[in-house]
C-alpha cells in the first residue's frame, strides 16, 4: 500500500472476511496458529515481461499454474495490484497452513515457481528467460508430460548458457534498503581487507581500518558494517571475488584463514552497542577507500574480538560473561517450554485483551494430566485428560 506506486489495487481476497488488506492479512496470521511453523504465510509477486502484450492473461495463468503446483488452489488468499513505472504486477500472500494443520511442501520453491514461468514464456510467445535451474526445469518438465515447454526450452539454448548470478538475494536487497549501505562497495571493502592481510589477525586489522569489524555470528565469522548488521563473511568474500575476478574464493579457504581468531560474539556488549567500542570517539561513518559519497557507511569504532590466545569470552568493553549475551538470552527464551512461551505471548498482548484466555492457561496448567493412551491431536502429540483426584 506505499505510495510509491502510482496505482494500487485490492483485489478480491479469498477465504477471508476482512474488507482491507492488513485486516486480510491479520486474518491469515491467525488461521495460521494451528500449523508447525515458522513461516505461515507466503508472499510472491508476479511481473511479467513487457513481451508479454496480455498482462492481465499471463498473470492469471501464472497464478493457476502456481496453485496446481503447490496445492493452494483451496488456501486463502489476500493481494495487490501495482501500477509502478509503466508496469502492472500483482502481489499476493498465501496461507500455508490447511485446515487440518498440515503445512504446504515448499520444497525448492525457487525451481518450481520458475518452471511455471517458462510454461506461462511458452504458452504467450516470450523468450525463455535464463536460469541456474534450466537443467532441472527441463527435466521436471519432461516427467510433468510438457514435452512441448522443455523442447522448447532446449531449443533456446538456455540449458547450455552460463549460469546468471543474482547481484543480491531478496533478503540482501532488504537489507541493503534498511541500513543505506551499499552492498558492493561493502563487498569491495571486505574484499581488499583480505587481500592486504595474509592472516586471520591481519585481516581483522584491515577491516578495522576500513571502518569495519569481524564477529562470531550463528554460522561462522561474519563481517559488522557501521550499523551494527552482520554479513557472513566466507558469503561476503566469496561473492566479491566473483563479482570482480569471476572465481570465487572458497569457503574453505576463509574458514582456514580465521581459524586462529577467538572473536566475540556478534551483538554481545552493553546497551546493544558492540563490545569494545569507545565512547568518546564520533560515532559517524567512515568512508571504505575507493567508494563514493561515503561508500560502505561503517562506523570507524568497533572493536571487541580477540586474537589467538586471548582469553576466551573476554570483552574489551565489560560486555556480558558466562552465557549472559543478548544470543544465549535468545537460546534461554527459545528453549522455553510450549506453554510458558504462549502465556508469556498472552501477556504482551494489550492491557485486558485475552487476559481470561491467560488466566485459563494457568488454571488449566495446574491441574494434575495424564495421557490418554492411543489418542493424538493432530500433530501426532498424545492428547491429556485430567488425573481422577482421590477422595
Amino acid at each position: 500500500m506505499k505510495p510509491e506506486n502510482d496505482e494500487v489495487v485490492v483485489i478480491p481476497a479469498r477465504g477471508l472476511g476482512s474488507p482491507d488488506i492488513r485486516g486480510q492479512i491479520q486474518e491469515l496470521r491467525a488461521l495460521s496458529l494451528g500449523g508447525r511453523t515458522d513461516r505461515p504465510i507466503y508472499h510472491l509477486h508476479v511481473d511479467p515481461e513487457d513481451a508479454i502484450a496480455d498482462n492481465a492473461g499471463a498473470r492469471a495463468r501464472w497464478w493457476a499454474l502456481f496453485e496446481a503446483e503447490f496445492g493452494l488452489a483451496s488456501q486463502p488468499y489476500c493481494g495487490v495490484e501495482h501500477f509502478k513505472k509503466d508496469r502492472r504486477h500483482e502481489h499476493r500472500v498465501y496461507s500455508l497452513v490447511r485446515p487440518d494443520g498440515r503445512v504446504v511442501d515448499l520444497a525448492h520453491d525457487f525451481a518450481r515457481r520458475e518452471k511455471v514461468s517458462r510454461i506461462v514464456e511458452f504458452e504467450f510467445g516470450a523468450p525463455a528467460v535464463r536460469s541456474k535451474h534450466a537443467r532441472a526445469i527441463e527435466k521436471a518438465l519432461r516427467a510433468d508430460g510438457r514435452d512441448d515447454v522443455a523442447d522448447w526450452l532446449q531449443a533456446s539454448g538456455t540449458l547450455e548458457a552460463e549460469r546468471p548470478v543474482a547481484r543480491a538475494t531478496p533478503q540482501e536487497r532488504l537489507i541493503e534498503e534498511r541500513t543505506g549501505i551499499p552492498l558492493d562497495d561493502l563487498r569491495a571493502a571486505a574484499l581488499a581487507a583480505w587481500r592486504d592481510s595474509a592472516d586471520g589477525a591481519g585481516f581483522l586489522e584491515a577491516l578495522r581500518a576500513r571502518g569495519l569489524d569481524l564477529r562470531e555470528g550463528r554460522s561462522g565469522p561474519v563481517v559488522v558494517d557501521g550499523t551494527g548488521t552482520a554479513h557472513l563473511a566466507t558469503r561476503l568474500i566469496g561473492a566479491a571475488a566473483r563479482r570482480q575476478d569471476g572465481a570465487r574464493i572458497p569457503a574453505a579457504a576463509v574458514k582456514k584463514r580465521l581459524a586462529g581468531l577467538t572473536l566475540t560474539a556478534h551483538g554481545d556488549g552493553h546497551d546493544g552497542r558492540q563490545a569494545g567500542r569507545d565512547p568518546h570517539r564520533d560515532p559517524g561513518r567512515q568512508a571504505a577507500p575507493g567508494s563514493a559519497g561515503g561508500g560502505v557507511g561503517a562506523r570507524g569504532d568497533a572493536g571487541g574480538a580477540e586474537h589467538a590466545g586471548g582469553a576466551p569470552g573476554a570483552h574489551d568493553g565489560g560486555g556480558r560473561h558466562g552465557g549472559r549475551g543478548v544470543g544465549d538470552a535468545l537460546d534461554r527464551l527459545v528453549a522455553r517450554p510450549a506453554a510458558v512461551r504462549l502465556r508469556a505471548r498472552l501477556r504482551m498482548l494489550p492491557p485486558g485483551r485475552n487476559a481470561a484466555l491467560a488466566e485459563a492457561l494457568d488454571s488449566m496448567r495446574a491441574r494434575r494430566w495424564i495421557a490418554v493412551p492411543g489418542v493424538t491431536d493432530i500433530w501426532g502429540l498424545p492428547i491429556q485428560g485430567e488425573r481422577p483426584r482421590l477422595s
